[in-house]
Order: C-alpha cells, then structure tokens, then sequence
C-alpha cells in the first residue's frame, strides 16, 4: 500500500495581494480586506455595484468595464440593490488590482489607466485590460508588470 506524501514549504506560500495594495484595493472595493482570505471571502458573497463607479472614478471608462457586467445587467442589479455575482465580482476585483499594480508601477493613475489600454507586441496586440478579461490573462500582466518592477521589461 502506497503512503502519501504531503509536501509542507519550508517558507509561507507569498500572498497574492501585498498588504500595501490590500488597503488600496478595499477602498476601490468598498470593502476592508486584510488578507487574501478576506479577498476571496468578499469575492464569494458578491461586491457591491458600487465598486464600478469608483474604478470609473480611478480612470477607467464604463465601457471598459462591460466585461465585468453588462450595462443592462448592472442597472437591473442596482435597482434592485443587489451586489455582483461571484464570478462578476471576481472579474471587477481581478481589474482593480492591475490597476493598482500599474498605478504602483508608473507612479500615476493617469500613466497606468493608459498603459493598461495600450495594445502590447507581448500580448499580440491586445492590450492588458483585454487580456485581464481572463484570469489567465490576467496574471500574464501581473507578471509583466512583476517584471518591469525588477527592470526585466518595459
């Protein structure tokens, strides 16, 4: 009979929001959030429309955002008083934090809104707020922009 083995790391798993951006993020979110627990915690149970409009106040545009919800969608929830599904709210979390990601890379609001629209030759062209309409892509972004905080890309 075969055991099975549990690997254990020797040093924690990193977070996936740095504490920093936690507190950027909750504001954008419109929800405290202390860890990446409390992240997927908020995810889960739905973030409020609000969210939107403050990433429309960050520098994005509403159209932008029409992959997290579509117009309809959003107007029937807020008169409703309804919060973003999971899988909505998980898409406007996943943009908020490469906004903030850009933002602390460029220095600027303004800077990171237009770098997230420009189409990049590394992406085939798309821009990386097209390739955030997925998680995979998502994290391709998160990556560049790892990268050129270290001075690997540009």
């Amino acid at each position: 009979m075969k055991t099975l083995q549990v690997f254990v790391p020797e040093t924690p798993v990193p977070p996936m929001v740095e504490h920093s951006l936690l507190q950027e993020l909750s504001v954008l979110v419109g929800q405290e959030m202390l860890n990446d627990f409390d992240v997927a915690k908020v995810v889960e149970l739905g973030v409020d429309t609000g969210m939107l409009e403050r990433l429309v106040d960050a520098g994005l545009s509403r159209g932008e955002l029409e992959f997290v919800i579509p117009p309809r969608t959003l107007s029937h929830r807020i008169k409703k008083g309804q919060a973003l599904s999971t899988e909505e709210s998980e898409r406007g979390v996943r943009v908020a934090k490469l906004l903030l990601l850009a933002e602390d890379l460029f220095g600027d609001k303004d800077a990171a809104a237009q770098w997230l629209r420009k189409p990049l030759h590394r992406f085939e062209g798309k821009s990386p707020l097209d390739m955030a309409h997925t998680e995979p892509g998502a994290r391709l972004v998160e990556q560049l922009i790892a990268q050129a905080n270290e001075g690997y890309a540009a």
